[in-house]
Parts: structure tokens; C-alpha cells; sequence
């Protein structure tokens, strides 16, 4: 079987040639095939797995030319379905169901969506795709709160998240140095000249990942240095850490997104306030100040229309910053205009998420998804202030926190919703948020006054020697 397997592919690849799509099925069938023979840590190498398709940008296979799929959406609809047959075949394996009340709450809203289906004037592929989107943050939740329900598994989980992020930027920083990278890998790197902004900035097309939006997994991932910085305290990796977090902080400049240069400087210094480190803050932003004066003029010029358009401002050159101010506006007025909304995909793409939910569900909807997210934030802060969490959880807690406000302003600035490589990273860094919180829900010393127990994790069955072990860090 296996020589024949070997033959017929041999003679595809003779025929049809090798493509991205050859690469891509062939390393899920592979992973697919490892993930099933794993047994029960299955779901724990397939979220490996999960994390490391974030990096294969617009590469999608289309069910019908109005539908496409992401291999990201193919591994999490899989992993669910392991998840199951998991459960139906092996009974010492069970997992608690449970959702976050806001997803609860959004679900009517979600299902009224629908209502316009045959009276709106969108189709029903677009409004399929927006809610697939919005779904798969249900089934990327139960599989992650299993994959994680043990401490060992947050290490390599986030691990593999960071390492994403620096595969993304390393090929942004090749593309846009050496443009002729494109001879060398034809059928993946498509169009590596750098666009030139009204500003007059060079941005990088990151053509590998298919868009400068790539960065936004750079902006997600950068936070977990700071529990590598605690996790791996060696010399060498702290020097390597360094090195990937420079190599990321290039990536997010050539990308040219304002919104996330000002997620990078809003993640530094949260980092030192929660270090508290204030005096510190106040010379660095001194030094930022100064250093400000030495930027590329094309670079201010950009800084300085990114002002102008918080501002509200007419901007002078940048169309389609003002383009994103105009629909967020329209998507304001129509959701106040019709509150119970417009039905899956009527806004379009608004340039922010939230907007766009209130307009398309209700803005009861809007103000909801909004609200959840202040929400977590603000469980998730006060959370990393108690005394309780143990101090992997901290370390872990706040790269976490980090990288999850990160997620809430890529929703208020872009059009996430609408493709699932946008969404499904923001969607993870969700998740591990929201299973964060419940293992670190509550908990009580047992046996000096600074250990403490870990009591409500994802997994049911915990033996109580594995509960031992990871009280003790084991």
C-alpha cells in the first residue's frame, strides 16, 4: 500500500508539478496521520499543529468558488471530531463542556442573523463564511481547554504560537530585503516588491502570507517572549530570545500598520507598569521621545497621519485611512438606525469588528461582543494582581494579558471577522485567555502559606498524584 501510495504521487507530481497546495495537503495528511495514532495526546499535537497553520497567511482551498477554506478551519472542525470519538470510545476519557457566558448570550443574536437570508441582498455564501468565522470560536474552545488542561502543555502551546510569529516576520524582513527571493521560491513568494504609502513609506508586502496583515500574528505571538525571558533563563536562550524578539519588532516596522506600532508601544509599557516599573517607564518614554527625532521622515509623516486620523482630522494623503473612518461612521449610524441589525455580512468590512457585529446582529450584539471583551480584560487584570495564581500561571497570565489586549484592538481597527486567518488567531488568543481564568478560578493553600492548589481545570479526571505534580511544578 505504501509503494502505491508512493507511485501515484510520484506520478502526480511528474504531471501537475509542486505547488503550495501539494506542500500544504500533503503536511496535513502527515499530521492528520500522527494526530490519530497519538491517542490521547492527540488533541494536544493537533493544536500544535492548529497553531503552526496560522502562518500559511490566504492560502485556502475552495469548496465552491464562493467558498473558500482555510486549513486552519480544516483542523479545527477535525480536532472537534477527534474530540468526540474520543469521548464516545475511551470512557475513562471525559471533558466538561462549557462555554463563556458572553458566547451564551451572543448566541440568539447569532442564530437572528440569519433572518435576512431570503429577504436581504447579500448572498448566502458571504453570509455563511462571517458566521463559520464568528462560530469557530466554539469548537477551537473545547479542544483547547483539553489540549491545555495540563501545565506542560502551555509551554510548547505557546512556544509554537511565538514561533509562528517569527516565521511570519523572518520572511517579511527576507522579502523586503532581498526581493529575489521570488526566483528561488516561485510557487510561494508571489510579489515581494515593498508598496509605497502617500507618506512616502516603503512597506513590506509580506506576499508569502499574502498581505502586510500578516504582522498582526507578529503583534499576538511578541508577548509570549516575556514568559520564555522566565521559562528558559539559560544565557544562550535568553540571547536567542532577544535576537526573535528584534527580529519580530522589524517585521511590525516594515509592515507599515500604525495600529500595530501602537500595540507594540502599549504592550511595553503595560509590561513595565505591571513590573512596576515606573521610573523606568518615564526614561524610556524620554528616550522614545528622542529617538523619535531620528525616524526616516516617511516614517513621522506616518506617525503623524495616524494622529491625524484618531483625531478625526481630514487627512492629507491617506485615502484609505480615511476610507476606514468613513465606514466605521456608516456602520454607527445604520446600527442606531436599525438596532435589531442587517443580518450576517450586510456591513461588509467595516475596519471594526465590533461595529460590524452591531450592524450585522443588533447593536444589543454590538455593545455585548464589546462589552465581553472589556470584560476579560478586566478579569484577566485584576486575576494577575491576586496573590493566588502560582508563579508559572503569573508568567504565563501575563504574556496572556498582552497579547490579549493586543487582540481587542485589532478587532476596533480591522476587518477580522471576515476571513478566518485573521480571526482564528485573535479567537486563540482568546481561548487561552478564557482557560486561564477558569483553571486559576480558585484556589487554596495546602500546605505552606505560599503554595497553593489549582482547583476547577478543564479535565475532569485529574489523577490526584498529576494534581501533586503540578502543584510542585513537576
Amino acid at each position: 500500500m505504501t509503494l502505491l501510495v508512493a507511485v501515484l504521487t510520484s506520478v502526480y507530481l511528474i504531471n501537475n508539478g509542486i505547488s503550495y497546495r501539494e506542500v500544504i495537503v500533503g503536511l496535513c495528511l502527515l499530521a492528520g496521520l500522527r494526530v490519530a495514532l497519538a491517542g490521547r495526546q492527540g488533541l494536544k499535537l493537533g493544536l500544535l499543529f492548529l497553531v503552526a497553520t496560522f502562518g500559511l497567511g490566504y492560502r485556502t482551498m475552495s469548496i465552491t468558488p464562493s467558498v473558500p477554506l482555510h486549513p486552519s478551519e480544516l483542523v479545527v472542525v477535525a480536532l472537534f471530531g477527534l474530540l468526540i470519538v474520543q469521548q464516545a470510545i475511551d470512557r475513562e476519557f471525559k471533558f466538561v463542556v462549557w462555554l463563556p457566558t458572553w458566547l451564551i448570550l451572543l448566541a440568539p443574536f447569532c442564530l437572528l442573523g440569519w433572518r435576512t437570508l431570503f429577504s436581504g441582498n447579500v448572498r448566502w455564501e458571504f453570509m455563511f463564511l462571517e458566521f463559520k468565522n464568528f462560530l469557530m470560536f466554539v469548537p477551537l474552545l473545547l479542544v483547547a481547554s483539553v489540549a491545555l488542561g495540563e501545565k506542560r502543555a502551555w509551554r510548547s502551546v505557546l512556544l509554537a504560537f511565538y514561533l509562528v510569529g517569527v516565521w511570519v516576520a523572518a520572511m517579511g524582513l527576507v522579502e523586503y530585503i532581498f526581493p529575489e527571493v521570488k526566483a528561488l521560491l516561485p510557487g510561494f513568494v508571489s510579489d515581494p516588491v515593498p508598496r509605497q504609502t502617500g507618506e512616502g513609506f516603503e512597506r513590506a508586502a509580506f506576499s508569502f502570507w499574502g498581505t502586510s496583515d500578516a504582522v498582526y500574528v507578529c503583534v499576538l505571538a511578541l508577548p509570549m517572549s516575556v514568559a520564555f525571558w522566565h521559562w528558559w533563563s539559560a544565557s544562550w536562550t535568553r540571547v536567542l530570545n532577544l535576537l526573535l524578539v528584534v527580529m519580530m519588532l522589524g517585521g511590525v516596522y516594515i509592515s507599515g500598520h500604525r495600529n500595530a506600532w501602537l500595540m507594540i508601544t502599549v504592550q511595553f509599557f503595560t509590561l513595565l507598569l505591571i513590573k512596576k516599573q515606573y521610573l523606568m517607564c518615564g526614561a524610556i518614554l524620554i528616550v522614545f521621545l528622542l529617538a523619535f527625532q531620528f525616524l526616516p521622515s516617511a516614517a513621522k509623516d506616518r506617525i503623524y497621519s495616524g494622529a491625524e486620523l484618531l483625531s478625526g482630522q481630514p487627512l492629507r494623503y491617506d485615502t484609505s485611512g480615511q476610507k476606514r473612518w468613513d465606514r466605521a461612521l456608516t456602520a454607527l449610524n445604520d446600527s442606531l438606525e436599525e438596532p435589531l441589525g442587517r443580518g450576517w455580512a450586510a456591513a461588509g468590512w467595516v475596519h471594526n469588528d465590533y461595529l460590524q457585529v452591531a450592524e450585522n446582529l443588533g447593536l444589543a450584539a454590538g455593545v455585548l461582543f464589546l462589552g465581553s471583551f472589556i470584560f476579560t480584560l478586566q478579569r484577566l487584570w485584576f486575576r494577575l494582581r491576586a496573590v493566588s495564581p502560582l508563579e508559572a500561571q503569573r508568567i504565563s497570565g501575563t504574556a496572556l494579558l498582552l497579547s490579549f489586549m493586543s487582540a481587542g484592538m485589532i478587532l476596533a481597527t480591522e476587518a477580522a471577522l471576515v476571513l478566518p486567518q485573521l480571526i482564528l488567531p485573535i479567537w486563540f488568543t482568546w481561548a487561552c485567555v478564557e482557560i486561564w481564568l477558569r483553571q486559576t478560578r480558585v484556589t487554596r493553600p495546602i500546605r505552606n502559606d505560599d503554595t497553593y492548589s489549582t482547583i476547577g481545570a478543564i479535565a475532569n479526571l485529574q489523577l490526584r498524584d498529576d494534581r501533586a505534580r503540578y502543584v510542585r511544578g513537576g
